[in-house]
């Protein structure tokens, strides 16, 4: 029946079902796109894109991802499932490039939080130094945060979700208070029109275009939802409207707080706002004073409210790939009293916290979002792009009566299309070193994953197949209540 308390094949724990409503779902995807972090660290990129007319880039990137939500958010109500885009995907396209969507979910859901939490480090170490005198290795901040979230995802669901929501909330209060300190202190050669005329981007619609790329990047994350579909409560309704409401949420955010951004600075110089290593560091003195560490802290708990919504998201992805083989057995294995995939979500923690270390001692600490958030939007453009085709074919293939030419082909196309000269321009024209090695660095990684299941194909050749059937449920009915007992075809 719904939200029994079953027991699996090998007879261990499973996942704690009706464990979290609707509010708690919309958080854990607004804390997974991590907005406080993206106003400090992903503004200042895309300003150097598009200049004062950051809004225009954000509001298209809204548009494009509520094309891509959709696809989300239809999946889910036909065929909800912890396995997220593992099962959509597969289902949709095949067990092969069902794996290979899946890979590139693993390594956006992997690398963009890790992105956030070791530049967390560089900046609080920077912050201290500059404010106190104090070194402290930004190595260490990084490894504490990792400890953390490692810490809050280990003991539950409800425990880190709870957590999220209050992280959530007091970091958007924060920047909507430093946002509202903005529009009435405006900077030097502010004009209130500015940030919404396009002739003012530097290379005007192509600036607001590469502005794009790192926007895709600061909205990633409103899926989030959806691996929880099994710890959630009528998970084929709520899943659908928290996967929406949390990316409009975001959108509304980030366009508003990038006007108030620009609108501070001053939006005659931009560039000096683009160039700047801690913009927010220098507004924030000048007009909160020493409550300037008020954002800090909104900045703190929005790298780790990000971190713990990415590793509850994707740890349940590795859980059900775990469940079905495709992923070692470890995987797949739930803590018997506290109900979560520990092995998974310790893997992520480590793979998180080597990716920043290699970055940060190989090249430099201050290169470690761009760097690894460059790697993360590529395999985010690659994972939506075929998220939204497979939508097209499983709808048109196993459920004709509810096909749509608009929300099921028209909508993921033209967010597939919408998609392409934003993957163009991260390579086009040939960005600086060092990051001009990102796209190598994502294809080298990708075809790792793409070797891994032809050895896996070789090995157990169920086991792709297998993704596409196991622990998707059965919605019952209209109120948005699964069945997550009985087997999908």
């Amino acid at each position: 029946m719904p939200g029994s308390e079953v027991q699996n094949k090998a007879g261990n724990a499973q996942l704690r079902r009706n464990s979290l409503g609707l509010p708690e779902l919309i958080f854990h995807g607004i804390t997974h796109i991590a907005p406080a972090t993206n106003v400090v660290f992903t503004f200042p990129i895309i300003a150097m894109k598009a200049g004062p007319a950051m809004p225009i880039s954000f509001l298209l990137t809204t548009i494009v991802c509520l094309f891509i939500a959709n696809t989300v958010a239809e999946f889910s109500r036909y065929m909800p499932s912890s396995g997220g885009y593992y099962s959509f995907a597969t289902r949709g396209l095949g067990s092969r490039m069902g794996f290979i969507a899946t890979w590139s979910y693993l390594i956006y859901d992997i690398l963009g939080p890790a992105a956030s939490s070791g530049f967390l480090g560089y900046l609080l170490s920077d912050t201290l130094h500059s404010g106190f005198g104090v070194r402290v290795p930004w190595w260490l901040f990084a490894v504490a945060t990792f400890v953390v979230i490692w810490f809050f995802t280990y003991y539950g669901v409800r425990f880190s979700m709870h957590t999220t929501a209050l992280l959530g909330g007091a970091e958007m209060l924060i920047m909507l208070a430093l946002a509202f300190t903005f529009l009435r202190h405006p900077g030097p050669g502010s004009h209130y029109s500015a940030p919404l005329l396009p002739a003012l981007s530097p290379h005007h619609y192509q600036g607001i275009l590469a502005g794009m790329v790192f926007s895709v990047l600061a909205l990633s994350g409103f899926e989030a939802p959806a691996p929880l579909a099994q710890e959630s409560r009528r998970p084929g309704r709520f899943v659908a409207w928290a996967v929406m409401l949390s990316l409009l949420a975001i959108g509304v955010f980030y366009v508003f707080t990038s006007y108030a951004s620009a609108i501070g600075w001053g939006t005659g110089n931009m560039a000096a706002f683009a160039s700047d290593d801690n913009p927010y560091y220098a507004l924030g003195h000048k007009l909160w004073g020493t409550a300037w560490w008020l954002v800090v802290l909104a900045i703190i708990n929005s790298a780790v409210g990000a971190g713990l919504a990415c590793t509850n998201a994707a740890s349940r992805v590795m859980y059900t790939m775990g469940q079905t083989g495709t992923l070692p057995a470890a995987f797949g294995r739930i803590h018997p009293v506290h109900r979560t995939p520990t092995f998974a979500i310790a893997f992520l923690q480590v793979c998180g916290l080597v990716a920043v270390l290699l970055v940060g001692l190989l090249l430099r600490p201050v290169d470690i979002f761009n760097f690894l958030g460059t790697i993360a939007t590529l395999a985010a453009i690659l994972l939506y792009a075929m998220a939204n085709l497979a939508l097209t074919a499983y709808v048109r293939r196993e459920l004709p009566q509810h096909f749509s030419v608009w929300r099921h082909a028209v909508v993921p196309w033209m967010g597939t299309l919408a998609l392409v000269p934003v993957f163009f321009v991260t390579m086009y024209p040939v960005p600086a070193w060092p990051y001009n090695i990102t796209p190598y660095c994502f294809a080298v990684i990708l075809i790792a994953g793409i070797g891994y299941m032809y050895w896996l194909a070789a090995r157990d050749p169920e086991a792709l197949r297998r993704g596409a059937t196991m622990l998707v449920g059965s919605p019952l009915d209209e109120a948005g209540d699964v069945d997550w007992n009985r087997t999908r075809n």
